[in-house]
C-alpha cells in the first residue's frame, strides 16, 4: 500500500510528518518505526501518538534538499516504510573527495619589524574613549528599535504608532541593579533590565530577586539573554516578529530561550495554517475551470495531507472572498472553480505588484 505526503513548513523546521490516515492505520500499536530512503539509509523515528507526528525526519529533509509542498510517496510494506522523495530538487547533495595537499615552494623568509603604536589615550589625553557597544543592541536594532545612548544604561525606543515605549539595560556587572531599577522608578524607561547569557542567568535573576520581596514583577526590573535576542532575530526571517512581541515578554519579566521557545511554538502555529492553505491549493491544481465540485470530492487526498474537513471547509471559503475569487460558493460543501489554480497565481501577483506600486506613489508624495 502505498500513500503521498505534502510537506509543510511546519514539518519541515520540526523534522516531523503528520500522522495521517493510512499511517495511523499502519503503525497502530507502535512507538517506533523504521523508514528507508531510495538510498537503502534508514531512519529510526518515534511515533508521537499525543501530537499525532512522527518525529525524527529532520536528516531526511535536509539530505533529499525539501521545501515546502515537495511530496513524499510512502511504501507502507513489511516492517520498513519506505521513502520516495518526487520533488525534482531532491537530489542528495555529493561532496567531492578533499584533494592531497599540492607542494608549494618555500617561501624566502622575511624580516618583520614589530610597531607598538602610542595608546590613544597618551596622544589625546583629554578626549574620552568611545564606549564599546554592546553586541545586543544590533540584535534590538533589528527587532525595530532604535539606540538613544551611547553608554550605559543603553535606552532603546520602540515606536508603536500610537504609542512609544523605552526600554534601558545594562550588562552583568557594568551598573548596579538598584541604578537601573531608579531610572525605570524615575519614569525615563517603562522596562530596564540585566543582560547576561544563559549560563549566568540565575546570578543575574539573583541581583534583581535582591531588589524585591517576593515576584519578579514587582522588582520592575527583567532579565534578558543574548542568545535570545538571537533567536528572536532568526524568528523574523522567517516571521514578522517586532517591539510589541518584545514587549509581551518583557512584561512576563524574563526574555531568554524558554520564553522564546513559548514565542516560537506559536509563530510555528501559524505558519503550520498556512502550509494547509498551500496544500488546499495543490489540491484544486488538478481541478479543471468552470467545474463544479464537492468539499467531499477533495477528502481523500486532504486526509492524507493531515487536514480535517472544518479546515479545508475554511480554506475553501476563505479562496470565495477578495482579493482570491478563486472557487465560488453555489451551496454548503459545493463550489465552482471559477479559473485555474496557475492563472490565480499569476492574477494574485499582478495585484500585488499594482499595489505595491501605488503604495510607493504615495509614500513619495510630499
Amino acid at each position: 500500500m502505498t500513500a503521498r505526503y505534502v510537506l509543510t513548513s511546519a514539518c519541515l523546521h520540526s523534522g516531523t510528518m503528520s500522522l495521517i490516515q493510512p499511517l495511523r492505520v499502519y503503525l497502530r500499536g507502535k512507538d517506533r518505526v523504521v523508514l528507508r530512503d531510495e538510498e537503502g539509509e534508514t531512519y529510526q523515528v518515534e511515533v508521537n501518538w499525543q501530537l499525532g507526528r512522527l518525529e525524527g525526519l529532520g536528516p531526511y529533509y535536509a539530505k533529499r534538499r525539501l521545501g515546502v509542498n515537495d511530496r513524499i510517496v510512502l511504501h507502507l510494506e513489511g516492517e520498513t516504510i519506505g521513502l520516495e522523495a518526487l520533488a525534482p530538487s531532491a537530489r542528495p547533495i555529493r561532496v567531492r573527495p578533499p584533494e592531497g595537499p599540492k607542494p608549494q615552494a618555500e617561501p624566502p623568509a622575511e624580516k618583520r619589524v614589530r610597531v607598538t603604536p602610542y595608546p590613544k589615550e597618551v596622544i589625546f589625553p583629554h578626549q574620552p574613549l568611545p564606549l564599546e557597544v554592546p553586541a545586543f543592541s544590533a540584535d534590538l536594532e533589528a527587532l525595530g528599535l532604535v539606540r538613544e545612548s551611547s553608554g550605559a544604561p543603553w535606552v532603546f525606543r520602540a515606536s508603536l504608532g500610537r504609542r512609544t515605549f523605552y526600554l534601558a539595560l545594562a550588562k552583568l556587572g557594568e551598573l548596579p541593579a538598584r541604578e537601573l531599577l531608579a531610572y525605570r522608578q524615575q519614569g525615563r524607561a517603562e522596562y530596564a533590565g540585566l543582560v547576561a547569557g544563559e549560563s549566568a542567568r540565575q546570578e543575574a535573576l539573583a541581583e534583581i530577586a535582591a531588589l524585591r520581596p517576593s515576584g519578579l514583577a514587582q522588582a520592575g526590573l527583567v532579565y534578558l539573554s543574548p542568545e535570545a535576542l538571537q533567536r528572536l532575530v532568526r524568528l523574523r526571517r522567517r516571521f514578522p516578529v517586532g517591539p510589541l512581541d518584545l514587549e509581551r515578554l518583557l512584561r512576563e519579566g524574563r526574555v531568554d530561550l524558554e520564553a522564546v521557545q513559548r514565542l516560537e511554538d506559536e509563530v510555528f502555529g501559524v505558519l503550520h495554517e498556512r502550509g494547509h492553505f498551500s496544500a488546499v491549493l495543490t489540491l484544486l491544481a488538478d481541478q479543471p475551470p468552470q467545474q463544479v465540485f464537492l468539499l467531499a470530492d477533495l477528502m481523500p487526498m486532504a486526509r492524507e495531507m493531515g487536514l480535517e474537513a472544518d479546515q479545508l471547509q475554511s480554506i475553501l471559503e476563505n479562496l470565495c472572498s477578495p482579493p482570491f475569487l478563486l472557487l465560488k460558493r453555489l451551496s454548503p460543501g459545493e463550489f465552482l472553480m471559477r479559473q485555474s489554480v496557475e492563472q490565480a497565481l499569476s492574477d494574485w501577483a499582478e495585484y500585488a505588484r499594482v499595489m505595491l506600486g501605488r503604495l510607493q506613489g504615495v509614500s513619495l508624495r510630499p
